[in-house]
């Protein structure tokens, strides 16, 4: 009786990159992170790491290839699918679902990180509304509506 052989697909990273010796080459790899290091190419190092993966993969069939112009890191996947990114992301608008938990902290979370992941002029509009609403200069728009 034959078989089918299962192939589990594989993630591929090309990183252009002259002058790579594999001898001066560091590679960690996990089955969540990767953390590879190039020394002394061309008189610098270099570093490419993902601390966290988006899914697991297979070490011990990882392979890096080193090209006089680019290294390619061959990455198997552990499980089939397809891989919405490469790194880890948490769902930050995913609202928490602790039933006990003050309904004010989910929007306090959600300016949070929308004061930690944004530009400055979210920051200083935040920072602006934050104090003013602390102050009590903030208009009320309810106010004098009937």
């Amino acid at each position: 009786m034959i078989y089918p052989l299962t192939v589990l697909p594989a993630l591929k990273i090309y990183i252009s990159l002259e002058g790579v010796d594999q001898e001066k080459m560091e590679t960690d790899i996990k089955p969540m992170s990767i953390d590879m290091k190039y020394h002394d190419v061309q008189g610098k190092n270099y570093r490419c790491a993902i601390p966290k993966l988006n899914e697991e993969i297979v070490p011990d069939k990882c392979k890096v290839v080193v090209k006089p112009t680019r290294v390619i890191i061959t990455l198997p996947k552990a499980s089939k699918g397809n891989w919405l990114d490469l790194h880890f992301k948490e769902d930050k608008l995913k609202p928490n679902l602790d039933k006990d938990r003050d309904p004010m902290a989910g929007i306090m979370d959600l300016m949070k990180n929308m004061y930690d992941d944004g530009d400055d002029e979210m920051k200083q509009t935040i920072a602006k509304a934050w104090t003013d609403a602390r102050s009590g200069k903030a208009a009320d728009p309810l106010k004098g509506r009937r």
